[in-house]
């Protein structure tokens, strides 16, 4: 009982469900108490202990229905205290099963099916066949699979290890006589199927327990991958990702944190505390440092394939709204504009949308965009203002403009630079990065969400 529960909540936390330590223990009181024979008191006494919403009861349900559909011959030998099934005791049980159920010609063969596995397809016992398969699945590591592709290798482990090798060289052996030729076909079907049952057994374990390792998997490629070369049918999830991750990133940030320096004495503060004790010092002040929320001002180059940085970059900065509510957003390609108000009025992914639609792809000059920014919000930048720049800095061989960017600087000592091409390809062709570099706190290559999510993280930690 314990081990089938023990999968059935596994099955549950790898669809998503938080279920404790202290649950599961409820769950298998539960069980013990309810027992196994009686499927609807035990789906309702393992939902009360391990559902917590209603979106987590339906999930459940599934699972339960699913699960159990699919264990309810080991259930039954789990309830019977009869769990300790092996191919060698099926054997036994089979071979007089063979001897009962063979037509008399079968009998009569001079080489009747010796091998285990043989002689537990011969004899048709579903029951203690599908037990067979649920013990060797469980040796194959069918509910330990990774990516759909391993389904194949895992059903050729448990038919391996039901003695389908053995199974293979009685037939072969049994083929050489034409007399056997009944016999081997009825074989060779049964191998059919089994095969066939194992197949769907390693796939509904697959479902089970593993579908959404393969999910992951694909989740942390694509947060590895260059975010200019993300596939049109991989938007919406990347979205999702970039949400997920902005989420994380605000629930550790969202305190407003004090840090205290411990060794520093704050006098006045610690005399004034003990006015009231003639001189003697009950109470200590220490200095302290309050950090705040930041200030940001974003530019964003949304020509070519940098726009599709842009998009992720204002998405994830916007999804922070928790810990940077003052998010002021610039885009261009020639012009500059802001575009903060946008997101005001409309959906954060409708505003980028219809953002990227009037702005992007269109021809790059950072020294008309820089001149813009600096009527538009030069005077609004104060040593509290963390100024990002996402570009790469190709300027299309105009003026660079770079003594704006150097006021910039001088305004606020909190300048990031964030280029989404390699560094081998900085100051190449039209580049102009070393223009701007010298004028900058950090500059950091950024192109994919990991990126996006050090980056970010390591202002949110250090403004």
């Amino acid at each position: 009982m314990q081990k089938v529960l023990g999968d059935f909540i596994h099955a549950l936390r790898h669809a998503g469900l938080p279920i404790s330590p202290a649950e599961t223990l409820d769950a298998l009181h539960a069980a013990r108490l309810l027992g196994l024979s009686n499927p609807t008191s035990l789906k309702a006494g393992l939902g009360m202990t391990l559902a917590k919403s209603l979106p987590h009861q339906v999930q459940f349900e599934r699972l339960f229905d699913q699960f159990f559909s699919i264990n309810q011959e080991h259930l039954d030998e789990v309830d019977g205290n009869d769990r300790n099934t092996s191919i060698q005791t099926t054997t036994q049980k089979s071979s007089e099963l063979v001897t009962e159920a063979s037509s008399p010609s079968q009998r009569d063969h001079a080489e009747p099916v010796q091998s285990p596995l043989g002689i537990q397809l011969m004899s048709g016992d579903q029951a203690n066949l599908q037990i067979v398969i649920a013990s060797a699945a469980e040796g194959a590591g069918a509910s330990q699979m990774q990516v759909f592709t391993q389904k194949s290798v895992v059903s050729y482990r448990i038919m391996q290890q039901l003695g389908e090798e053995q199974l293979n060289n009685e037939i072969n052996k049994l083929t050489r006589d034409k007399e056997n030729f009944e016999l081997v076909e009825a074989l060779r079907t049964k191998q059919q199927i089994l095969r066939q049952q194992v197949r769907d057994y390693v796939e509904q374990q697959y479902l089970l327990f593993s579908k959404e390792k393969g999910e992951q998997l694909r989740e942390d490629e694509l947060q590895k991958i260059t975010l200019s070369n993300i596939d049109q049918s991989d938007y919406q999830r990347m979205t999702r990702l970039v949400q997920k991750a902005a989420k994380q990133l605000a629930s550790m940030h969202s305190r407003r944190r004090r840090i205290t320096k411990r060794g520093l004495l704050d006098v006045r503060k610690t005399i004034a505390a003990n006015a009231a004790y003639d001189g003697f010092l009950f109470h200590t002040k220490w200095k302290s440092t309050r950090i705040e929320r930041p200030k940001v001002m974003v530019l964003c180059d949304v020509s070519g394939s940098v726009s599709r940085v842009s998009r992720f970059l204002l998405l994830f900065l916007y999804s922070l709204q928790d810990v940077l509510p003052r998010v002021r957003s610039f885009v261009f390609a020639t012009d500059l504009v802001e575009v903060t108000d946008d997101f005001k009025k409309q959906d954060l992914e409708i505003a980028i949308t219809s953002i990227m639609s009037k702005r992007a792809n269109l021809p790059t000059d950072y020294g008309k965009a820089l001149d813009d920014f600096k009527t538009l919000a030069l005077k609004d930048i104060d040593p509290k203002t963390t100024v990002i720049m996402l570009g790469d800095a190709r300027n299309n061989h105009a003026d660079a403009n770079s003594r704006v960017w150097q006021e910039v600087y001088q305004h606020s000592k909190r300048v990031l630079w964030l280029n989404p091409e390699g560094r081998f390809s900085w100051n190449s062709g039209d580049s102009i990065m070393s223009h701007y570099a010298s004028y900058c706190s950090r500059v950091e290559h950024c192109s994919s969400l990991r990126d996006l999510t050090r980056i970010l993280g390591s202002l949110l930690k250090h403004s």
